[in-house]
């Protein structure tokens, strides 16, 4: 449909386009569409009258499969079905089986990282004992200083 359309256009170009108002432009381009609607629509009035007919018992040999096979393929299908229902099943229990051994995953972890937060706490506790010592010998040495420092 564009493509005519765009021919239409093209011709309209060639021929003296400048002397054509937009109107007459507008009108040409409203009339192309309209027919390539028209030509659509009986198109899909065809397509519907085709498929009437097939419903209305003109299908062809090839067309038409036994009442067995049918019987036989909807068999086949629903054991399908079945056999995809209990594989969802088995994956639903094995993730939630993860979930669980996750969950016991995180809680040693959990236990692990608080061992070590509790090393490091330690071990931050030492260095501030030692700081506080040191700080102590500074202040004495200081003050015995300041008190020569007075006496002289």
């Amino acid at each position: 449909v564009l493509s005519d359309v765009e021919e239409e256009i093209g011709e309209l170009n060639k021929e003296n386009m400048w002397e054509l108002s937009c109107e007459t432009v507008r009108e040409q381009l409203t009339n192309s569409i309209r027919k390539q609607w028209r030509m659509l629509k009986n198109h899909v009035e065809k397509l519907d009258n085709q498929v009437s007919r097939g419903h209305s018992g003109a299908w062809n040999e090839k067309d038409v499969i036994s009442r067995e096979d049918h019987e036989l393929e909807t068999e086949k299908l629903e054991l399908e079905i079945q056999q995809c229902k209990e594989m969802i099943k088995t994956q639903q229990q094995l993730l939630q089986q993860q979930l669980t051994c996750d969950d016991d995953t995180t809680l040693l972890l959990q236990d692990c990282y608080l061992l070590e937060e509790r090393e490091r706490l330690q071990e931050e506790w030492r260095l501030f004992r030692e700081q506080k010592k040191n700080f102590e010998k500074e202040r004495r040495s200081f003050t015995e200083a300041a008190i020569r420092l007075g006496l002289e």
